[in-house]
């Protein structure tokens, strides 16, 4: 697939969009409205399609300049693990679990038409798997699709939750 992928974290560093570091939150604050800015400029003079990427993208470009936002979901017992290997802070995790489990990007992106929207669980699958979904729906070839996937119906989710306040305790 011809398009030019934007981590926007790796995107706001390279372009100096980066207010502050949040030590407490262990992140990087963004200028969304100058990284909103030189997206858009981006977007409108590309000749080629562009993947923007990152759990707040849908909050950057007008809706007219976006052709999909695809939301990757992942069951809270599964990003548990993922986000322990990635050496993330206590706090940072359960703040991740938490926006996970309600459902925070999904629920925001919303604001998008229907058809523009679809979900992925990515529980497991591997990276190739969700990639050639998310190919799939931008070619046309499977249709959107949004959930949205509540995670507070299943019990592993209890049990993290139960795991989180014994920890707490």
């Amino acid at each position: 697939m011809d398009a030019r992928h934007i981590e926007l974290s790796v995107y706001a560093m390279e372009n100096g969009l980066i207010l502050e570091n949040d030590a407490d939150r262990d992140t990087q604050v963004v200028d969304m409205d100058a990284l909103g800015n030189s997206l858009e400029e981006l977007v409108k003079h590309s000749d080629s399609s562009i993947i923007v990427d990152g759990h707040y993208s849908h909050e950057l470009l007008d809706v007219e300049l976006v052709n999909f936002i695809i939301v990757l979901r992942k069951a809270p017992w599964e990003l548990y693990d993922v986000l322990q290997n990635r050496l993330y802070s206590y706090e940072k995790v359960w703040e991740n679990l938490e926006a996970e489990i309600m459902g925070v990007i999904g629920s925001e992106a919303q604001e998008y038409p229907k058809g523009k929207l679809h979900e992925i669980d990515t529980t497991g699958k591997s990276a190739l798997e969700t990639a050639e979904e998310i190919i799939e729906v931008i070619r046309g070839e499977k249709a959107t699709s949004f959930g949205p996937i509540d995670w507070v119906t299943y019990p592993e989710t209890l049990r993290v939750l139960v795991n989180r306040t014994c920890t707490l305790s």
